[in-house]
This record gives structure tokens, sequence and C-alpha cells, in this order.
């Protein structure tokens, strides 16, 4: 974590947050993350960024127009700031790891930037804000998935959520950043996986959907042996109150016959799969850098 230069002005105790999630399915697990470790802190949701003392936007660049929209979303955010110049503006998510100090020179408003494997800091990067309101960039891409946060009664009244099971990828395809702004493969202990599932289940939680960005590369290896997906799959299957199982995103290189096979034998498994083949010719997918052919 780097500091840089200090905001004139002093920051009040901070009460209340507004989070504005962009992008995939992993910001919006990485957004309840942050909310539930806000929550602990006693910090509680404003329904409005207009009534806030914490505005945070969680920002996807795996394209160029969403990398737009949230520089645009950065700006409209920081008006409110002009507004009330107690309040604390946050970037985080993967604008924020791709263009932190960046971001930083252009926008002198805001207070911090987190890259996706820094939200684990949340709290403390707050508590540093309330005391001398010093502008925070953190940007380490090193480290395993963080620990789980559970809230209680969180999710009461949905019926859907989600849980990373792994963070990164290693295959470097020609055109993606996610290597570049999320890192490479880390898996998520197999017991975290598990409490997650349960702590979702116990607040009705019915329909949950296991979350990577190579997702079937998840391999974690237990004092016995090696975890995969595809028996990940069939262990959160005992769990009896969760009704549905679901994945995504697949990588066609990783794609086994054991996983293929699970949609036959574990019940809970919807029968559906996101498998991004991105290109029907060899040439291409050998320029893209995907590992695999077309006849494959």
């Amino acid at each position: 974590m780097s500091l840089s230069e200090v905001s004139p002005k002093a920051i009040r105790m901070i009460r209340s947050f507004y989070i504005v999630t962009m992008g995939c399915q992993m910001n919006e697990y990485d957004s309840d993350y942050l909310a539930q470790s806000l929550l602990g802190k006693g910090i509680f949701i404003s329904p409005s960024p207009n009534e806030a003392d914490l505005i945070i936007i969680n920002t996807c660049s795996v394209r160029e127009k969403p990398e737009q929209k949230a520089v645009s979303q950065i700006g409209r955010m920081l008006s409110i700031k002009k507004r009330r110049p107690s309040i604390i503006v946050g970037a985080v998510g993967c604008v924020a790891q791709d263009k932190g100090t960046e971001l930083m020179e252009r926008f002198p408003g805001l207070d911090f930037v987190l890259g996706p494997r820094e939200l684990h800091r949340i709290v403390g990067v707050i508590e540093e804000l309330e005391k001398d309101r010093k502008r925070i960039v953190a940007t380490d891409l090193k480290g395993r998935c963080r620990n789980p946060v559970v809230q209680p009664e969180y999710f009461s009244g949905r019926i859907s959520g989600y849980i990373s099971i792994m963070e990164g990828c290693n295959n470097f395809c020609s055109y993606c950043i996610v290597p570049f702004v999320r890192g490479r493969e880390v898996s998520k202990p197999v017991p975290d996986i598990k409490r997650e599932v349960e702590f979702l289940a116990a607040q009705n939680v019915r329909d949950i959907t296991l979350l990577g960005q190579n997702v079937n590369s998840y391999s974690y290896y237990d004092g016995q042996g090696i975890v995969t997906l595809s028996s990940l799959l069939r262990s959160l299957d005992e769990i009896e109150d969760v009704w549905r199982l679901r994945f995504t995103t697949s990588h066609p290189r990783d794609l086994t016959d054991e996983l293929i096979d699970c949609f036959g034998s574990v019940g809970k498994l919807c029968p559906h799969i996101h498998l991004p083949f991105q290109a029907g010719s060899n040439r291409i997918l050998a320029l893209m850098g995907r590992g695999y052919t077309r006849e494959y």
C-alpha cells in the first residue's frame, strides 16, 4: 500500500456508504464482500450516493466501453464531492488495478484506489482516511484468495447468490487484460467455500453460482489430494439446503470428461454451461492464444 499527498480537508467519522457496481458477476460478489466488511465496522448502507459519507465505484475494464463508463461514473460521483467536500470517494476493481496512479492524477478528488486483490484492506483504508485523509493507492496482485466475510441477514430476500472459488488467469490470451488486472490463478480452500455456501443457504439462498475468471481450472490440495471443480461440485451437492448449482466462466481448454460427467451425475447442477469458443477458425484461435482448435 502506498500513500500519496495529504488531502486538504479533514474527514468526519464515516456513518454510511454507497457502492456503484459495474461489470461482471465477480464484481457483484466483490461489492457484496465490501458491503459486508463495512457493515461489520458499523457503517450502514445509504439509499443514495447523495446522502453517503463514503462512495465506492467498483469498476470493470474487460472491454473498452465498460472502462469508459467507469471513468465517467467516477467523474459523476466526484461531482457530489464538490458539493460535500468531507465525503470519501474511492475506485476499486479492474480499472483501479490497471490505471491506479493515473486515476489519482486525473481525479484529484479521488481518495483511494484498490485493486481486486486488495479489497480485504477496505476497513483499514477507511480507518486511515478517517485519521489523516492521505490518498491511498493499493494495487498488489500477490496473495491468496481473501477469507470470506459473513454478515448475518445480509442476503435475506435473495434466492440466488455468487461465491468466488478462484481468482485470476494463467492463460494470457493475446487480446485479454484479465491476467494483468486479476493476477495469476489462486484457488480458495474447500472449507472456506463450504462455509460460504452454508452461510448463504442459512439465509434461504437456494441457487448458487460458483465464480472464477477460469472457473474450471479450480485446483486445491486438501492434504490428501487435489480437489478439482468436478469433485468440489460433488461435495457441494451434499449440502441439503442448496437446490441448484451453477458455475461460470469456463475455458474450453480446461473442460474435462470428468467435469462433463457431472452434468449427468450431480443432481443439483443445472444443465447449463458457459463455454466461450471465441472463434471457429483455427488461425484466429492461434492468434488469440486460446490453446485449442475447433476440432478439439
